[in-house]
């Protein structure tokens, strides 16, 4: 069994080419299902502003590929083309090495940024709920969890963490100089704009003005950090009022068009409008950097101030290369011991098919139940089955003694009498 990585990132693809292969969270469940049709039993999908990548586990990778870039293909409405050319695809070590690498941080576009070991738990924590996750998957994932809290504690990589909403504010100082006597709009309620809310904050800007779809999101965030909340309807009027735009939404579509900037810019009397676009897909057309004295930076804008922050990192990120290197020895170890003994492989296959046709068969026993508590559920037997196979799999380790295998073997191979009087049991409760 391989684990393979298929994917792009800000170091393959441009801005433009990433937000065509982003999907939103809502997306994942039905993009996992169609992979687990597809054959692809273990796999789980990270898509964030700077990556979409898929991970996965397979007995032949060639042929689990071309499925995956033909789902690919099909959900994007892409060309080929652009899965060939702007993509990467990573085997075996270099498959797990790079997600550590991606966890820690050190994949970012502003090395040790914090928020993608958040996103890549909730990318796991999907895949758990959508049920395309296995032992293997469970095992590397949980594993990543781990090295990325030692590269954390053990090295100085994510001190004074920067993101890239921080950089966003770095580039408007540079911009602006002072920012304390600017007018900002923050468009937008989440993760990215209440960490740039902060930012400015410490700038000392006074006239922030924050607007979201939902009112009271924005309205929550403004009492909690700092602005002045204004309803969505009223980003025409702002627009004309600000100095700078600060866009970061979840948006499929462009939000501000070159029509309406074209219109602002007449009222504003051509006074310049400086807007900085973080958003994927992104939240303002780039066609509106065309119009004259419209400054327009999206996140690829901030390569350069990334560099920097690098350079000044090279040291910490060295001491957490060599934790990752260490790392991946010893998962690649843990791999190499458990391929040779098929019979862990096949205590959890066997204990993983009675729990998934248990939990079936009380699915369809609760169909008044919500989704939630469905999840919370298999969460449980998962938990469960977990439990009960370690001690098992612990002993095949320790123990090569073949009369102890076949008696596990056999614990794990009911035959068809104990399955009917197991179903029979079940079903007169």
């Amino acid at each position: 069994m391989q684990i393979v990585v298929f994917g792009l990132n800000h170091n393959t693809a441009p801005v433009e080419i990433r937000e065509r292969l982003f999907f939103a969270e809502s997306q994942a469940p039905h993009l996992l299902k169609t992979l687990r049709d597809r054959g692809i039993r273990e796999s789980a999908v990270l898509s964030t502003c700077n990556r979409t990548e898929v991970y996965f586990c397979t007995d032949n990778a060639d042929s689990s590929l071309a499925a995956i870039k033909e789902v690919l293909e099909k959900h994007f409405d892409v060309d080929r083309r652009i899965l060939e050319g702007y993509t990467y695809t990573f085997r075996d070590e270099s498959s797990y090495k790079h997600l550590f690498l991606v966890a820690s941080g050190l994949d970012s576009m502003v090395v040790g940024e914090p928020q993608i070991l958040g996103q890549v738990k909730d990318a796991y924590r999907m895949a758990v709920h959508s049920n395309t996750t296995g032992y293997l998957l469970n095992k590397l994932f949980h594993k990543t969890f781990n090295v990325a809290k030692r590269v954390r504690s053990e090295t100085r990589i994510g001190y004074n963490p920067v993101s890239i909403s921080s950089m966003a504010i770095e580039l408007s100082k540079r911009i602006f100089g002072e920012l304390h006597n600017r007018k900002v709009l923050v468009i937008g309620a989440g993760e990215m704009s209440e960490t740039a809310l902060k930012h400015l904050k410490k700038e000392g800007l006074s006239n922030i003005f924050i607007i979201n779809r939902t009112f009271g999101n924005a309205k929550k965030l403004a009492e909690d950090i700092a602005g002045i909340p204004y309803p969505f309807e009223s980003m025409s009027d702002l627009l004309g009022q600000v100095d700078m735009v600060l866009a970061s939404t979840g948006a499929e579509k462009p939000l501000i068009e070159a029509g309406l900037v074209l219109q602002i810019m007449k009222r504003r009397k051509n006074r310049p409008l400086f807007i900085v676009d973080i958003a994927m897909p992104r939240d303002v057309d780039p066609s509106v950097n065309n119009i004259e004295n419209v400054y327009l930076y999206d996140i690829d804008d901030l390569k350069d101030l990334s560099q920097k922050h690098l350079s000044d990192r090279l040291k910490e990120s060295e001491l957490a290369l060599g934790i990752i290197d260490g790392e991946v020895a010893a998962f690649s170890s843990w791999l190499r011991q458990s391929e040779k003994n098929p019979l862990i492989a096949y205590v959890i296959d066997k204990a993983e098919a009675i729990r998934v046709k248990e939990f079936r068969k009380a699915s369809q026993k609760l169909k008044n139940a919500d989704e939630e508590t469905i999840r919370n559920i298999e969460a449980l037997t998962k938990a469960i089955v977990n439990k009960l196979v370690h001690p098992h799999v612990t002993l095949i380790k320790q123990d090569s003694d073949r009369e102890i295998s076949e008696t596990i073997k056999r614990l794990f191979t009911p035959d068809e009498e104990d399955e009917k009087d197991l179903d029979n049991r079940n079903e007169g409760q």
